[in-house]
């Protein structure tokens, strides 16, 4: 069986887009002639693809034609570097889809987000997830590349230990006076207002395990961004976990204090991609490594 190439090109762009419109616009075309696509790889293959919905959502065998259709993308952009047919630095990019966890992308990535682009004529698609659970979009094939917090390889993939990036649970001098006036004990802490990320994230569960030797049930707001957590501690509204990188000049300055001092909770990163990784893929791997060990901490 031979791949039409172009088909799988607008099966990607729907399964990215999230929408028949969507993929439409951006690949500068109509609708019907999406759907028609769609509909032809669909009779070719004898399966569902796309389950058509708001947004659409992708099935198994439409992640594994994505994924291999952007391996390609990645093997053809190598090819016309080496045959120096890429026309400087003006020529068409290539795009790779990485899961990131979200401190990591208000921290230290972006780095690497400017080297890819600048250094390899990479654009990066990052998709924001907890770090327990973006290997759950490697494994599915909806990224290339992930920054895990599981030293767990996937099967066909390679892992490269990246550092551990520190959180300090802080909250603000005036919340720190009002809830905790006297000593800061596993319970006032536990019935203070907290932040969390969203429902999946653990942090602050695991630092009360590290400050007090066990965790609590919590009493948290849901605030799914780094920007709403650190405007949360700095408004008196809850303490949160967030990354010393960056929360570290705002203790300084006084704004914000740890809730418990020397209790910070250190957390492993792990970079995991294809194993069969070359040409810009491979260049990729080594700049996330890089500089992960300029602004993580060396295990």
């Amino acid at each position: 069986m031979t791949f039409d190439y172009d088909a799988l090109n607008v099966l990607a762009a729907v399964v990215r887009s999230g929408s028949f419109e969507a993929a439409a616009k951006s690949m500068n075309v109509t609708q019907s002639a999406v759907s028609q696509r769609i509909k032809q790889l669909e009779e070719r293959f004898g399966a569902i693809l796309v389950l058509r919905g708001r947004p659409c959502v992708a099935t198994d065998e439409a992640l594994a034609l994505v994924r291999h259709v952007e391996e390609v993308g990645l093997m053809e952009f190598e090819l016309r570097r080496q045959l120096g047919l890429d026309g400087g630095p003006q020529s068409a990019s290539a795009n790779v889809r990485i899961s990131v966890n979200t401190d990591s992308l208000a921290t230290w990535f972006p780095v690497v987000v400017d080297r890819a682009s600048k250094e390899l004529n990479l654009r990066l698609e990052l998709i924001p997830e907890d770090q327990e659970f973006t290997e759950e979009r490697l494994r599915s094939g909806d990224a290339l590349a992930i920054v895990t917090s599981k030293n767990t390889t996937i099967a066909g993939c390679q892992i490269v230990s990246l550092g551990s990036m520190e959180y300090m649970a802080v909250a603000s001098p005036q919340f720190v006076e009002t809830h905790f006036p006297g000593e800061v004990t596993l319970e006032s802490v536990a019935a203070a207002p907290s932040i969390r990320f969203d429902q999946k994230d653990t942090l602050p569960a695991q630092w009360l395990e590290v400050a007090f030797g066990r965790a609590e049930k919590l009493s948290p707001h849901q605030m799914p961004s780094y920007e709403g957590h650190l405007q949360c501690c700095l408004q008196s509204i809850g303490w949160a976990m967030m990354p010393a990188l960056t929360v570290g000049q705002f203790v300084e300055r006084g704004d914000l204090v740890e809730v418990r001092p020397g209790t910070s909770l250190s957390l492993p990163l792990y970079w995991q991609c294809r194993s069969n990784a070359v040409g810009a893929l491979a260049r990729l791997n080594e700049t996330v490594v890089e500089v992960a060990s300029k602004s993580l901490t060396s295990d």
